[in-house]
C-alpha cells in the first residue's frame, strides 16, 4: 500500500506532536482555508470538502469506522463485539451528521458573494495573532440574538 502524497509534505516539526498526524495536519489546514475565505464561493468550497456526500471527510471517516467495526468483530470476541458496536455507531452517527447538513454548502454560498468586512478584518487580525488558542476555546460562541434551530431529521 501506497502513502498518498498530500499526506507526505514534509511540513513535521518533531518539536510539535501534531504534525506526526498527516490527515489531522491537513484538516487544520482547511480549517485555517475556511477562517481566511473571503467569499461564500470559497467557504463553499471548504465546506463541500468536509460535507460532499461522495467524497467528502465525513463520508471518508464514517467508512473508516465502518472498516473498524469490521477489524474488532473479527476478533469474534466479547470486547471485540462491544468495540464494533461502538464504531458502528460512531460510523452511523457521522453519516447522520452528513445527512443533517447535506445542503449546508449551498446555503453558505448563497448568503452572498462575500464576508461582510468586518467579518474580513477579524479573520485578517487572527491570523496575524500569536499562537491559537487551546482546542476548549476554539469554537466561537454563538451570538445572542441566533437561536440555533432545530436538527433536522430525514
Amino acid at each position: 500500500m501506497t502513502l498518498d502524497p498530500a499526506l507526505r509534505h514534509g511540513r513535521l516539526k518533531p518539536d510539535d506532536p501534531q504534525d506526526n498526524y498527516a490527515a489531522a495536519r491537513l484538516i487544520r489546514d482547511l480549517t485555517d482555508q475556511m477562517n481566511g475565505a473571503d467569499n461564500y464561493l470559497r467557504a463553499k468550497h471548504d465546506a463541500d470538502q468536509i460535507l460532499h456526500p461522495d467524497l467528502g471527510v465525513l463520508t471518508r471517516l464514517s467508512e473508516f469506522f465502518e472498516a473498524a467495526a469490521e477489524q474488532a468483530q473479527a476478533s469474534e470476541s466479547d470486547a471485540g463485539w462491544e468495540l464494533h458496536y461502538r464504531f458502528a455507531d460512531a460510523a452511523s452517527t457521522l453519516t447522520d451528521l452528513r445527512d443533517d447538513l447535506d445542503d449546508a454548502p449551498e446555503e453558505l454560498r448563497g448568503l452572498g458573494p462575500s464576508k461582510p468586512s468586518h467579518i474580513r478584518e477579524a479573520t485578517t487580525q487572527k491570523q496575524s495573532a500569536s499562537p491559537a488558542p487551546p482546542a476548549a476555546s476554539a469554537r466561537p460562541a454563538s451570538p445572542p440574538h441566533c437561536a440555533r434551530p432545530p436538527r433536522r431529521r430525514r
